[in-house]
């Protein structure tokens, strides 16, 4: 009887795990903001990068970290984008899963 018992938690189990990284996909399971790395490449020399032409795309790794690459091209404005425009521009963009 208690071979019955542990042989039906294991697919108990499997189905929760699963869940669990199903709503991972979408949100944190527990609520907490997400890990993310951050990579923002842009020519040498460039003062002042506009948002006008750059890309930016975000993928979600397999460990639950959302990796963002962002992409200025040579386009330049007179005034700097701040941290806040950035993170905006960027959370404007879907996360992709790999």
């Amino acid at each position: 009887m208690e071979n019955a018992t542990a042989d039906a938690e294991v697919p108990v189990r499997a189905i929760a795990k699963r869940l669990r990284r199903l709503e991972d996909q979408f949100a944190p399971a527990d609520g907490k903001p997400r890990d993310r790395f951050r990579l923002v490449l842009r020519p040498a020399g460039l003062l002042n990068p506009s948002l006008e032409n750059a890309t930016c795309r975000r993928r979600l790794c397999p460990n639950g970290t959302v990796l963002e690459s962002v992409e200025f091209t040579t386009s330049s404005n007179d005034r700097e984008l701040t941290q806040e425009e950035l993170d905006k521009w960027v959370a404007s963009f879907p996360v992709e899963t790999l």
